[in-house]
């Protein structure tokens, strides 16, 4: 967290505030009286949250939004002003406090804050995920698969591995879904594309596309790109590492 403000008093008792009192671990990892001298220290330590005063000398804590275009951090106003509101939420400021500061207020602001960093954090993890797919990855065809109380409708290309789970069988999508089907492995397999899955174990069927790279040793294994270790069975070695090879030159 950095804190930002004209007043060093007002940045003393906020600090306090944080640090020693809000159920939430909070770091101050840096402080300004300015607003230059705030986004020299923001560029230097990456903070997750920015506490800003809008009414200064030189520059309004409104101009932050200048200097960064997309900013990674999240900006919570803290002003004795309310005449700055509208504008502070239009620029979407996660929050806006009156000085001074009330305890409950803050911890609101910092739960708000903290839980739209959760979702921010999940959704960069999605994209991730996502970003794993390439050209090749993305050919497949929707097959529908039996599960319990009905059906559902996957496309091939989303599936990274299956494994055996009893008499049922599980399916993993590239976002770390799993779903139930009520088949076993062996009939998975033959209802899935021959050449994108390969039966690395008996417990195992995984989509050749989300193979990273294969070990080979007294046990051997596949990396999928999820960073997921697959066992490869000495039975299936062979074939695995020339279909594999054949597979990562191309």
């Amino acid at each position: 967290t950095v804190l930002i403000d004209d007043e060093v008093d007002a940045i003393n008792v906020l600090s306090e505030l944080l640090v020693k009192f809000t159920s939430i671990p909070i770091k101050v990892v840096g402080t300004a009286n300015n607003l230059d001298d705030g986004i020299e220290i923001i560029k230097s330590t990456k903070p997750d949250v920015v506490f800003l005063d809008i009414d200064m000398p030189n520059k309004s804590g409104l101009d932050i939004y200048d200097y960064f275009d997309n900013p990674d951090f999240k900006v919570i106003f803290v002003t004795a002003y309310n005449e700055y509101a509208i504008e502070a939420l239009k620029k979407n400021a996660s929050d806006y406090l009156l000085k001074p500061t009330s305890f409950v207020d803050l911890q609101e602001a910092l739960n708000k804050v903290t839980k739209e960093i959760e979702k921010s954090q999940k959704q960069n993890e999605i994209e991730d995920k996502a970003s794993l797919l390439t050209s090749a990855e993305m050919e497949g065809k929707n097959v529908v698969f039996e599960i319990q109380g009905g059906f559902i409708m996957e496309n091939t290309r989303n599936i990274e591995y299956c494994y055996a789970k009893q008499s049922y069988s599980k399916m993993v999508t590239y976002l770390g879904k799993e779903i139930t089907v009520t088949k076993p492995l062996k009939a998975l397999q033959e209802i899935l594309p021959l050449n994108h899955f390969y039966r690395t174990h008996k417990s195992y069927l995984v989509n050749i596309h989300y193979i990273r790279k294969f070990v080979k040793g007294s046990e051997s294994y596949v990396l999928l790109k999820s960073g997921i270790k697959i066992p490869v069975s000495v039975r299936t070695s062979l074939i695995i590492t020339k279909e594999i090879k054949k597979m990562l030159e191309n």
